[in-house]
């Protein structure tokens, strides 16, 4: 049964206390993890190793020349009436140097420290429609297909604001945590590519970290695979919405396939490994209670989420990333947390969300979460096209609709 003491915010004390590092294995069936590999990749790593190269490897730093140039392309883009939906390599064009770096993101996105942060840009300049503009056609360089974020499976961009300033006191009760001026535990956001684009910066305080879910794996197979063994179950997730059209979700938050590929990061001998994994379908948030007609959280869920929490903190590193600059990141291999924020005057933290995806690297989806993948990335038409929307603007209450926030 959950304790009271299972919150969405669990304090770094109340972690430590319940850290059993190193424990004998309490899962009452540890046999699917317990001959697994560690994962032989570049995408586990810890907070000593990925700080002494981040600038290098995480870093795209545009010149003003890259600025002109990705200005001009927005501009002959508008010029020739395609929609966004039809954005490429094709009609954004791009000088031959930079679509080669903007390209080679997406390698370092699956196989390398996977993520990369963009800096250069100037949102203010440029005004709502030239950012989203710029940023799709940057988009189609490093991962081109789209995904759904809503829970209608229709529109492709997200507008990441706190909610609380522009609802009533009630309203801003049942918004999920991402939509909050609070801290955010580490997550996915079930999708293969996250991108972020920074339009505005809070005046204090709204940091994102990320960390590596592949040395978290790591970590725990040595030591607690009966933890990777819960995570790999089936859990019942809330989703806090009408059942008849959103039911809860009942998937693993760790997927493990059986199947290698040489060609595959990991090589022959490491498993496919991939996270869909928050803390907020089943912990719930100030306004929004899981429902206590759903199972009820174990104390081993519980045990498994807050050592995700614990060594996720344990290897985090701040993404280096102001106003202007947009992330590429691996959401498979890599969780980001947030800390909390104040917004003052003009300065109203903004964010636009891309999920995307690059076929061309070929990432193995495990079959628990194939369903997943094929609603964001597949089409959304009886007749098996996919229609999409764009929403250019923030439109108040629009974050009801968004699938993962947190």
């Amino acid at each position: 049964m959950a304790t009271s003491s299972f919150t969405y915010y669990p304090t770094d004390k109340y972690l430590a206390d319940q850290f059993r590092y190193g424990v004998k294995p309490t899962h009452p069936n540890n046999t699917f993890i317990a001959s697994r590999a560690r994962l032989e990749s570049s995408l586990a790593w810890t907070r000593e190793e990925i700080q002494n190269n981040m600038h290098d490897e995480c870093l795209l730093r545009l010149s003003e020349h890259d600025v002109q140039a990705l200005e001009t392309a927005a501009e002959s883009f508008e010029e020739t009436g395609i929609g966004l939906s039809d954005i490429s390599s094709e009609n954004f064009l791009l000088p031959d140097n930079l679509a080669a770096r903007l390209t080679a993101i997406s390698d370092k996105c699956y196989h390398g420290r996977g993520f990369v942060v963009v800096n250069g840009l100037n949102p203010t300049k440029l005004g709502p429609k030239r950012n989203v503009v710029i940023y799709a056609g940057i988009a189609a360089y490093v991962a081109p297909q789209h995904g759904f974020l809503d829970k209608s499976h229709k529109r492709v961009l997200c507008h990441v604001v706190n909610a609380a300033p522009r609802q009533s006191e009630n309203s801003n009760a049942g918004k999920s945590p991402g939509f909050t001026d609070g801290p955010l535990a580490f997550h996915t956001d079930n999708c293969e590519i996250l991108s972020l684009f920074s339009l505005d910066m809070a005046s204090e305080g709204g940091q994102t970290y990320v960390s590596s879910a592949y040395q978290l794996y790591n970590e725990l197979v040595e030591k607690r695979t009966d933890i990777l063994q819960t995570l790999a179950d089936h859990w019942v997730l809330d989703t806090f919405t009408d059942y008849t059209k959103n039911p809860p979700i009942v998937r693993p938050m760790l997927h493990v396939s059986d199947t290698h590929d040489e060609d595959y990061e990991g090589g022959r001998n490491s498993p496919h490994v991939i996270f869909t994994y928050s803390r907020f379908p089943m912990a719930g948030f100030k306004g929004r209670t899981r429902n206590s007609a759903l199972p009820p959280v174990t104390t081993a869920q519980i045990e498994a989420m807050d050592t995700v929490q614990y060594l996720l903190s344990r290897n985090a590193v701040a993404l280096p990333w102001h106003k202007g600059d947009m992330v590429f990141l691996n959401d498979m291999a890599i969780m980001h947390a947030r800390e909390p924020f104040k917004e003052g005057g003009d300065l109203q933290r903004h964010l636009l969300k891309f999920y995307l995806r690059d076929p061309k690297q070929n990432w193995p989806i495990p079959a628990t979460a194939r369903q997943h993948w094929d609603t964001i990335y597949g089409p959304n038409t009886m007749d098996g096209r996919r229609e999409e929307e764009w929403c250019i603007r923030y439109e108040e209450g629009q974050e009801d609709n968004w699938m993962s926030n947190g």
